[in-house]
């Protein structure tokens, strides 16, 4: 039986959600990464994510400028890597040398790929659109790569804040 309750409480109920490192790279050719929680596949023809991330996050700024990102899977064994791109701004830090993230060229952007994840792919932005509070960052797949490992399981947050096991991105920094 439902109870009615505010969209607050009832989406602490959503656990566990997915997670993604998206990775991109500054005109000087840093590299950053950021963990994003609100990710969605948008089309499978052509292939496309969508990606909600905060207007005011560094990576938002780099999409904005490069047009290209990465979208990578991490497996469960990155989640403490996962939590500090999560928690730490990349506007004055190399989120992937303090973090000990291995990175690997793409193929087709310049944004690197995450060495560790469960897959990997390289996206070009196609829009951004402001449904509301948050801007949706959509990307088309030019590329695909997978973990040669494939008994690697993929991270997923279990509860809000930012614990061990609730790996989540704080607002405006990343």
């Amino acid at each position: 039986m439902q109870k009615r309750t505010t969209p607050s409480e009832a989406l602490l109920r959503k656990y566990p959600e997915q997670v993604v490192l998206v990775t991109t790279r500054s005109a000087d050719g840093r590299p950053n990464v950021m963990a994003v929680g609100w990710v969605a596949i948008a089309s499978s023809d052509p292939p496309m994510f969508v990606l909600g991330i905060d207007d005011g996050a560094y990576t938002y700024e780099l999409i904005t400028r490069t047009k290209e990102f990465v979208v990578a899977f991490p497996s469960e064994r990155m989640a403490r890597e996962t939590l500090f791109a999560g928690s730490h701004s990349g506007r004055d830090k190399d989120k992937f040398a303090e973090a000990g993230i291995g990175a690997e060229p793409a193929a087709l952007v310049k944004a690197p790929l995450v060495a560790d994840a469960v897959a990997n792919f390289e996206c070009v932005l196609v829009e951004i659109s402001r449904p509301g509070d948050c801007p949706l960052v959509m990307g088309k797949v030019v590329a695909a790569h997978a973990h040669e490992d494939t008994s690697l399981r993929r991270l997923y947050t279990t509860a809000k804040g930012h614990t061990l096991g609730g790996v989540r991105a704080a607002a405006g920094g990343e």
